[in-house]
C-alpha cells in the first residue's frame, strides 16, 4: 500500500512536469501573433530611422555639392570678368599709346623756327597764321601772294622751311613805324589800289609802314598808308590786306628763324 501511494505521487509529478514544459515550449495562437508583430514593429522603425540618416545624408551632400558648384562658378565668372577688364584697360592703354604717338609723329621733324610772342627788332621771322598754318611766297596772285603750310604745334614750326617762304626781318624808324623786309632786303608794302607788293626801294604816304595791333590769340598787322585799317589777311591760299574784320583769317603769329 505503502508502495502504491508512492508511485502514484511519482505520476502526478511527472504529468504536471510534462505540462509545465509544454506550456514553456509553445505558445498560444494569440502570442505568436503578439510577438510578430512586435518584431514588425520593430522592423519598421528601425528601417524608418536607417531611412532617415540615409535621406539627411544625401540631402547635405548634394547641398555642399550644390555650394562648391556655386562657389566655382562664381569663381569662374570673377576671373572672366577680371580678365575682360584686363583686356579691356590693355585695349584701351594701347589705343591711348597709338593716339600720342600718332600727336607726336604729326610734329616729329626737325624745329625750324620757334613762337615768339612778342617779336623783336633786327630778328627774323617767319609771319604766321594759325588757322590756315600758312606764311607768305613770293610769287604774286591775286593782288598779293601765294601762301604756304609749315607744319605747327602752336610753339615750334617743323621740317624745312621751303626756298620761296618768305623770312622778314623787323625793323623800326624814329617814330616806331615797323617795316618788314625780306632776306633779299625787299619791303612788303601796300599801294593806294589796295595791292600787297614786294618793293626794293621805300613807297610814298607809308604804304610800307605797318602797326602791330596785339590780339588774344596774335597780331594784327595794319598797314599805316593804307585808308580803313587794310590789314595784312590770309584766306583762301592767298595773302592780301583787306579791311580788318575781327576773324581769324587776320590774325598772325611770329616765329624766329634760329
Amino acid at each position: 500500500m505503502h508502495r502504491f501511494k508512492k508511485f502514484t505521487a511519482l505520476m502526478i509529478c511527472g504529468v504536471f512536469s510534462l505540462s509545465l514544459m509544454s506550456c514553456t515550449t509553445k505558445p498560444t495562437d494569440t502570442e505568436a501573433s503578439d510577438i510578430t508583430n512586435v518584431f514588425e514593429a520593430t522592423t519598421t522603425v528601425e528601417t524608418s530611422e536607417s531611412t532617415t540618416v540615409v535621406i539627411e545624408t544625401e540631402t547635405s551632400a548634394t547641398s555642399e555639392s550644390t555650394t562648391e558648384t556655386s562657389e566655382t562658378t562664381t569663381a569662374a565668372t570673377t576671373e572672366a570678368t577680371t580678365s575682360a577688364s584686363e583686356t579691356s584697360t590693355t585695349e584701351t592703354s594701347a589705343s591711348s599709346s597709338a593716339s600720342e604717338t600718332s600727336a607726336t609723329t604729326s610734329f616729329s621733324g626737325e624745329i625750324t623756327a620757334v613762337y615768339t610772342k612778342n617779336p623783336q627788332e633786327k630778328k627774323n621771322y617767319i609771319l604766321y597764321n594759325e588757322v590756315f598754318g600758312g606764311t607768305l611766297t613770293a610769287s604774286a596772285m591775286n593782288k598779293g601772294f601765294i601762301g604756304i603750310t609749315i607744319p605747327s604745334d602752336g610753339e615750334y614750326l617743323y621740317d624745312h622751311i621751303p626756298d620761296d617762304a618768305l623770312e622778314f626781318t623787323l625793323f623800326y624808324d624814329e617814330r616806331q613805324n615797323l617795316t618788314l623786309r625780306d632776306l633779299q632786303g625787299r619791303f612788303l608794302a601796300a599801294t593806294p589800289t589796295g595791292d600787297l607788293i614786294l618793293t626794293d626801294k621805300p613807297v610814298e604816304d607809308n604804304y610800307q609802314f605797318w602797326r602791330l595791333i596785339e590780339n588774344e590769340s596774335g597780331w594784327y598787322i595794319i598797314n599805316e598808308g593804307a585808308a580803313n585799317n587794310q590789314t595784312l589777311q590770309y584766306s583762301d591760299g592767298t595773302f592780301s590786306i583787306k579791311t580788318c574784320t575781327n576773324t581769324k583769317e587776320f590774325v598772325f603769329n611770329f616765329y624766329e628763324v634760329g
